[in-house]
């Protein structure tokens, strides 16, 4: 039975996570020193000390433990997270004396790069969110409404909708991409507040999905716009990223059950046309295709499979035909080729368009969407149906 199947792919997945990847990121990946994590590690899972300490890193790790705790996945969990949360706070929060979160540091604390990052600010938001959820401290939820005060009164667009990428801006172009997790935050401290400001919230930005990020004609997502959030000039107003379609359809389905708001016809849109145009012969989903579905970038990353995982299983909770096969597969699709068995708990993040390795480093930044993925097996309705143990 493909629930048998479930159950087991789920138990080996959640295997992993706790006897390897969550200890190493909690030894070798975590700087005891400075308490706070590593931007990366080498694919032989030694330090790499040179490269600036991006805010959108800490951020994910503290979300990534925080929902270890929640499912006892790690026993020190909650140590880590307390930590961890109180160093990014103290390197990353106002460290220029300006308001907001400034966006990477060097290893000795030193500011790399003092810019406000859309994307970096969604992330901050999912951190404590995770943080008010694994501890219960609802204090917190006084500094994401400050860090939402900051993006509306420092990246709010004056034009479109939404916001703008970054201040300074590093390009004319506007991305869907922060948005999309500015969505997943601002869902995730609605549940764990309870207070519906952020669910309204929420809904701001599924109306720019609608509006404009969701391109009706071809039953796609558009990534790239211009200030006034149409589609860009030229080949970057004509990429899609299959990754972000089933990250979208996962959010989509969170938002339908919390607000009652319609999705299928979009959810229906977006799976086609990533199912229809995402995979390459060995089944791996591409980075890259256009909207006519011809493949634009055939290399591969590790986060698109998580993210298919995550559709796949909440598609299949809802009668989907052959959903459930597909996260079978893909999971293990993303065990045999991108989870590593040296170092214990580690990845490759990327392989070329033929299946080979293309990058000399391991991101933590990964972890976040490896346990995302666990998370929605872990507690998927088929793999522990109702009688079941």
């Amino acid at each position: 039975m493909p629930s048998d199947q479930l159950k087991s792919t789920a138990r080996s997945l959640r295997d992993w996570a706790t006897r390897q990847a969550l200890p190493f990121w909690s030894t070798s990946g975590f700087d005891s020193e400075h308490d706070r994590f590593e931007e990366r590690v080498s694919l032989a899972g030694k330090r790499v000390p040179g490269v600036p300490i991006r805010l959108m890193t800490q951020a994910r790790q503290i979300y990534s433990f925080g929902l270890a705790g929640r499912r006892g996945w790690h026993r020190d969990a909650s140590g880590i997270v307390e930590r961890a949360y109180g160093s990014m706070v103290r390197d990353f929060h106002r460290r220029d004396g300006n308001d907001g979160w400034i966006f990477s540091i060097h290893r000795d604390g030193a500011i790399a790069d003092a810019k406000r990052d859309l994307y970096a600010h969604a992330f901050v938001l999912l951190a404590i969110a995770s943080y008010v959820a694994a501890t219960g401290r609802r204090e917190a939820l006084a500094l994401a409404d400050a860090t939402l005060s900051f993006v509306d009164g420092h990246l709010r667009a004056a034009e479109g909708g939404g916001y703008v990428d970054s201040v300074p801006p590093g390009d004319d172009l506007r991305r869907q991409n922060p948005h999309m997790h500015m969505f997943e935050a601002l869902l995730s401290l609605w549940s764990s507040s309870a207070d519906r400001r952020y669910l309204d919230r929420a809904a701001e930005i599924f109306d720019l999905f609608t509006r404009h990020f969701f391109r009706r004609e071809v039953g796609a997502l558009g990534e790239y716009f211009n200030a006034r959030l149409e589609p860009a000039v030229g080949v970057a107003g004509n990429i899609v990223e299959p990754g972000h379609h089933y990250e979208w359809i996962w959010l989509l389905r969170w938002f339908e059950r919390d607000s009652g708001q319609p999705v299928q016809f979009y959810v229906d849109a977006l799976y086609a046309h990533a199912n229809s145009h995402g995979y390459d012969a060995a089944g791996l989903i591409v980075d890259e295709v256009l909207l006519d579905g011809s493949v634009r970038a055939p290399s591969h990353r590790a986060w698109p499979m998580t993210e298919a995982i995550k559709a796949n299983l909440a598609e299949a909770a809802l009668g989907r035909t052959d959903a459930e096969s597909k996260a079978i597969t893909l999971v293990g699709l993303l065990r045999d080729r991108f989870l590593t068995r040296e170092p214990a708990g580690g990845w490759i993040d990327r392989l070329d368009e033929h299946g080979r390795c293309a990058t000399d480093f391991m991101p933590a930044s990964t972890l976040y969407h490896l346990l995302c993925a666990l998370g929605e097996l872990d507690q998927s309705p088929l793999a522990h149906p109702v009688g079941s143990n």
